[in-house]
C-alpha cells in the first residue's frame, strides 16, 4: 500500500511538492483553501496576500521555469501575473494533477496521532472532516503576515493608513498625495499604479536601492544565464571568500545602474545601498521614467506623524496635505495553521528565522515527526526563480522514500545553530536586519547539499 501524504497549499510549492510526491509513488493530496491553484499569481480583491494586478516578475521566463516544464514562447520575456498563474494552470494539465487536489478546502488543525497525522479540513459549506496522513507537507508559502511599523505619532494620523495588501483599486486615490513606506517589488508595483492618477505619490526609504533594467543594452534579458564556469566559480567563491564573492556582484550591479540611469540625482538618497548580501536590487524598467518625471519622488525614511495631514521624514523635510499612506513594508513569516502539538510551530517567535533544519526540516526530538513532515518554501537562497523550491520538494521526496537520510538531530541542530550564526555575521557586516529575510540560507552549503539529497548529481559530474 502507497504512503500517503498531505500537501498544504496549492501554490507553486505546493503544487511541484504533489508533482514530484506523486512521480516517486506516494498517494498525495493536496489541499487549498482558495478556489484556485497558483497562490499569489492570481490577483484577488480578498486578505489574503496576492500579486498587484500590474505585477511584472523580476525573473526572465528563461530562468524562472521549472526543470520539466519550460515557459511557452508566445510568453513575455519577463511574465506578468496572470501569464504565471497561467502557467501553473497549464502545470497541472500537463502533469495531471487536477485529480489529486480539493480546491475550497481550508486545513484547520495539523495534530499528530499516534504514528500519523490527523488534519482538520473545513470546506467552504462549513462542514468539518478529518483525513489521515503518513506525511505532511505545508507549503503555505512563508508570506502570510503582513509586517507594518508603528509610527509615532500614527494616531494623529486623520487619512487612510493601509497594507499593500489592502491596496486593489488605484482610481481611490485619484486627486490624492500618497505616501508608500518602502522601496521594494511592491512599492515599485502600487506606484506604478497611482502615477497618472494621484496627485502626488512620496516613495519613503530608509537604506537606498540598486535600481537596475530589465534588458541589457544588446536586448538581452538582464538575468541571462552566464556560462557554467561563471556559476560554479560564484558558488565557491561566495563559500570561501564571501567577501570578495559580494564586493564583485555589488560593484558589478553599481555598474550596470549607473550605465542604465546615468542621471539619478542625489536627492533621492538611492545610495549608498544595501550590499546584495542582504538587499535584492529593484528592477525597475517600469517605475523609473515615474520618478523621472516627478510623479513618484523617492524620500528618506518617515520620523513621525505631527499632524493630521502632515508626516515628519529623517531628512528634515515635511511632507503635508497627505491623504494615504501605503505601508510597503514586507511580512513577518508565519504558518497559518493549528499545529499541534505547538512545538511543531517553526516560528515560535514571530520574526526569528524558522526552527529547521536547512529551512525544511522540524528540530524536534521524535524522529518519526522529523521524518514525516516538512515546510516547503520557508527557507531560500538568493537565486532567482522557481528551480530552488522544486529541487526542494525532490530533496525532501528523496528523504521520504529513503534514498537519502537525514543526519542525526545533534547534527541537525548544530547546522541551525551554524546558521543563525551567520545570519547574524552578515547583519553585523552589512548593518541590514530589516531588509535581510530570516529564511535566507548560505547558498554554496544549500546548493550542494540540495544537489547530493536530490539525487542531481550535478556537482559530480559538472564539477
Amino acid at each position: 500500500m502507497a504512503t500517503t501524504a498531505a500537501v498544504i497549499g496549492g501554490g507553486p510549492c505546493g503544487l511541484m511538492a504533489l508533482k514530484n510526491l506523486r512521480e516517486d509513488g506516494f498517494d498525495a493530496t493536496l489541499y487549498e483553501s482558495r478556489d484556485w491553484v497558483g497562490g499569489l499569481w492570481k490577483y484577488s480583491t480578498d486578505d489574503a496576500l496576492s500579486t498587484a494586478e500590474n505585477t511584472i516578475f523580476n525573473t526572465s521566463k528563461y530562468r524562472a521555469a521549472v526543470t520539466d516544464f519550460p515557459m511557452p514562447d508566445d510568453m513575455d520575456d519577463f511574465p506578468t501575473a496572470p501569464q504565471l498563474y497561467k502557467y501553473w494552470n497549464d502545470y497541472c494539465n500537463h502533469f495531471q494533477l487536477w485529480p489529486y487536489i480539493n480546491l475550497g478546502a481550508k486545513v484547520l488543525i495539523v495534530r499528530r496521532e499516534q504514528d500519523q497525522w490527523a488534519l482538520d479540513i473545513a470546506s467552504k459549506d462549513g462542514q468539518t472532516r478529518t483525513q489521515y496522513f503518513d506525511k505532511v507537507a505545508v507549503s503555505t508559502g512563508p508570506f502570510a503576515k503582513p509586517k507594518q511599523p508603528k509610527l509615532e505619532g500614527i494616531q494623529k494620523f486623520s487619512g487612510t493608513a493601509i497594507h499593500g495588501t489592502k491596496f486593489h483599486d488605484p482610481a481611490k486615490y485619484a486627486g490624492k498625495n500618497v505616501v508608500i513606506v518602502g522601496l521594494h517589488a511592491s512599492a515599485s508595483d502600487v506606484a506604478c499604479s497611482l502615477a497618472g492618477k494621484a496627485s502626488k505619490v512620496f516613495i519613503s526609504h530608509r537604506s537606498g536601492v540598486v535600481l537596475v533594467p530589465r534588458f541589457a543594452e544588446d536586448g538581452a534579458v538582464f538575468d541571462k544565464m552566464p556560462p557554467l564556469w561563471f556559476t560554479l566559480f560564484s558558488v565557491y567563491l561566495s563559500a570561501i571568500w564571501p567577501a570578495a564573492f559580494y564586493w564583485i556582484f555589488d560593484t558589478l550591479l553599481g555598474m550596470a545602474s549607473k550605465k542604465a540611469y546615468p542621471k539619478i540625482p542625489s536627492s533621492w538618497n538611492l545610495s549608498p545601498a544595501p550590499s546584495i548580501a542582504v538587499s535584492s536590487p529593484l528592477i525597475s524598467t517600469e517605475l523609473y521614467p515615474h520618478l523621472e518625471s516627478g510623479a513618484c519622488e523617492p524620500v528618506s525614511a518617515v520620523k513621525r506623524i505631527i499632524g493630521p495631514d502632515t508626516i515628519e521624514l529623517t531628512s528634515g523635510r515635511t511632507l503635508t496635505n497627505i491623504d494615504t499612506i501605503i505601508f510597503c513594508t514586507g511580512y513577518d513569516f508565519y504558518i497559518p495553521l493549528d499545529l499541534q502539538p505547538p512545538d511543531l510551530n517553526p516560528y515560535p517567535k514571530l520574526g526569528d528565522p524558522p526552527h529547521l533544519y536547512r529551512g525544511i526540516f522540524p528540530l524536534h526530538d521524535d524522529e518519526k515527526i522529523r521524518r514525516s513532515l516538512a515546510f516547503i518554501g520557508q527557507g531560500a537562497i538568493t537565486y532567482p526563480g522557481f528551480c530552488q523550491f522544486e529541487i526542494m520538494t525532490m530533496a525532501n521526496s528523496q528523504i521520504w522514500k529513503g534514498y537519502s537520510s537525514l543526519p542525526s538531530l545533534s547534527e541537525m541542530q548544530t547546522w541551525h545553530l551554524n546558521f543563525l550564526s551567520w545570519r547574524q555575521n552578515m547583519i553585523k557586516t552589512y548593518s541590514a536586519k530589516s531588509s535581510f529575510y530570516s529564511a535566507i540560507l548560505p547558498m554554496a552549503d544549500q546548493m550542494l547539499w540540495l544537489d547530493r539529497t536530490a539525487g542531481l548529481g550535478i556537482r559530480e559530474n559538472f564539477g
